[in-house]
């Protein structure tokens, strides 16, 4: 399941706008060290993302496909988010929308209907249409949460966690929800250590417990920087698989276009 449709030759080129890190680079910064290494891995520029995200039982049966767009907003150093999911195709009203923004420093979600109604305060763990991607996924908003801690050889192994994913060696994170939200304690976060990309997530709920899975299936290198090209997601105990695909990325001074599926 954790598999990079990927050769690591790639992979390092995908991470290259800058030169790589030392495999043990990250050892000596702190936890929020690591966040910010993980965020300048991504366009920090303002961009506009579209993509379709795609919910299958087994076996690809009872496959929904919905277009979305998102609009990420990193340059100020306040992530914003607004993000939209259709019904077929993205020149008509959106089933929902979203925006993720901050008050106060914490994250609020408010979500709009097809009539344009506005409701705030959503759960940033709300699942995304039929999917099982939330809307915090979607903002990767958990790259800012503040109260993180690195965890340990001794805190891997109690966990029966694997800090290698796809034989990349990572640090591995963990950080509490900023805000009090039902179902969500936390996210565990794997970084590479050669990189400072982000490879996986886990999403935990009150008790600690993993409840979904969240990892890079393809990236690619777009003049110079880390776009990834797809995501899977898979909730505990499902059979159903989510897919987040990348079709068209748009900013200021670079552009990416669709390509073909080759997964």
């Amino acid at each position: 399941m954790k598999r990079l449709v990927i050769s690591l030759i790639l992979l390092l080129a995908a991470f290259a706008p800058k030169p790589c890190l030392a495999e043990d680079a990250l050892e000596g910064l702190t936890p929020a060290q690591i966040l910010a290494q993980a965020r300048t891995m991504f366009p920090l520029e303002r961009i506009e993302v579209t993509g379709r995200l795609e919910t299958a039982e087994a076996r690809g049966m009872n496959a929904t496909v919905r277009p979305y767009s998102l609009v990420l907003d990193w340059a100020g150093g306040v992530p914003k988010a607004d993000c939209r999911l259709f019904r077929t195709k993205q020149d008509g009203d959106p089933i929902v929308r979203a925006e993720l923004s901050r008050v106060d420093g914490k994250p609020a979600l408010a979500l709009f209907d097809s009539q344009g109604n506005r409701t705030d305060g959503a759960r940033l763990n709300l699942p995304i249409g039929e999917s099982d991607l939330t809307w915090m996924d979607l903002a990767f908003d958990y790259l800012w949460w503040p109260d993180a801690r690195r965890l340990s050889e001794a805190d891997l192994a109690a966990a029966k966690l694997d800090s290698r994913v796809s034989g990349r060696n990572c640090a591995v994170l963990e950080v509490d929800a900023p805000v009090p939200v039902p179902g969500l304690g936390g996210v565990r976060i794997w970084v590479d250590r050669a990189t400072g990309g982000l490879l996986q997530t886990q999403q935990l709920d009150e008790t600690r417990r993993p409840v979904r899975l969240m990892w890079v299936q393809r990236v690619g290198r777009e003049e110079g920087r880390w776009v990834p090209r797809l995501f899977r997601i898979r909730r505990s105990g499902m059979r159903r698989e989510t897919s987040l695909r990348v079709d068209t990325v748009r900013a200021k001074d670079f552009s990416v276009e669709k390509e073909e599926d080759h997964d």
